[in-house]
């Protein structure tokens, strides 16, 4: 009997290994590829946003901007990789995402402004409309820009005090030295 129950045990090993173990090898090859392929994309992108003669603003935008799409788009690969071979494995995905599902509408309640500030800050990056060094009035404070984060904006005002405004909160930005600018005095 126990000669059996091994032979048993390895012609089905034999027959999983040659269906869903193959399956499994073909995901992980095709998730490492779409990887790769995505470094070299973004590679290409931080050509592209960069210019041919990249000043240090245009340089630290496109640096930003190729990290999270770069990261969203290594998240997104790395997980239907991941949840494809635990199918292939056997496992039920569906209390799995269920659960992934509602954590995730709990944090998106929880962390509602903070996202508002990211996608904020995503769009006012890729729009370009202040760049490090710009003179601007966002959300009723004036000066010159100093830093901008994919969350903050950092204003110095002319009494040298700074101001850090949240990209969600910002409607409304006044660029006062966009392409040109003048000043009037008497």
């Amino acid at each position: 009997m126990p000669v059996s129950y091994v032979s048993n045990f390895f012609d089905r090993s034999i027959e999983w290994l040659s269906t869903s173990g193959v399956r499994i090898v073909v995901i992980a090859i095709a998730t490492f590829v779409l990887l790769a392929l995505l470094k070299r994309a973004v590679g290409k992108l931080r050509g592209v946003l960069e210019g041919t003669l990249p000043s240090q603003a245009q340089f630290q935008r496109a640096h930003t901007l190729t990290h999270i799409v770069r990261d969203v788009a290594r998240i997104v690969i790395s997980f239907v990789g991941v949840m494809m071979i635990l199918s292939e494995v056997g496992i039920d995905l569906k209390p799995l995402l269920a659960a992934a599902g509602l954590g995730g509408l709990a944090i998106g309640f929880g962390a509602q402004s903070l996202v508002k500030d990211l996608i904020s800050g995503f769009f006012i990056l890729l729009e370009n409309s202040v760049r490090v060094g710009d003179v601007v009035e966002i959300a009723g404070v004036s000066g010159v820009v100093e830093g901008i984060e994919l969350r903050t904006i950092k204003l110095r005002d002319l009494s040298g005090n700074v101001h850090v405004v949240p990209n969600g909160v910002i409607d409304r930005v006044k660029n006062m030295t966009k392409d040109y600018s003048y000043y009037v005095f008497d």
